[in-house]
């Protein structure tokens, strides 16, 4: 990622350039980083009301809520990244229309 660029598109008032498409891995990466977080936080939480639960918890409810909200995630940033594309193949179509005689 070009550092003045970047810097360059996020001082852009007018939004002509988008960040989001720069930022998306990292986004990503903080998002799965927080439900890993979240998910060990419930495993203690699990345990602490009883064993049973802590295990089923640890072995079965946060595998999967950690998988589903980690398919939640990227389908909202795959989205996302596909509007802004759209928007931007968009932009390129009307530039070139208008430069047509």
């Amino acid at each position: 990622m070009d550092a003045k660029g970047f810097f360059q598109a996020l001082l852009d008032f007018s939004f002509e350039h988008f960040v989001t498409v720069r930022l998306v891995g990292v986004i990503y990466a903080l998002a799965l980083a927080a439900g890993v977080v979240y998910a060990l936080i419930a495993v203690v939480g699990a345990f602490e009301t009883s064993p049973g639960f802590g295990v089923l918890t640890l072995l079965i409810l946060a595998p999967l809520g950690l998988f589903l909200y980690a398919v939640a995630v990227r389908v909202a940033l795959e989205a996302t990244v596909a509007l802004l594309r759209v928007a931007e193949n968009t932009r390129e179509i009307r530039d070139l229309l208008k430069e047509k005689p």
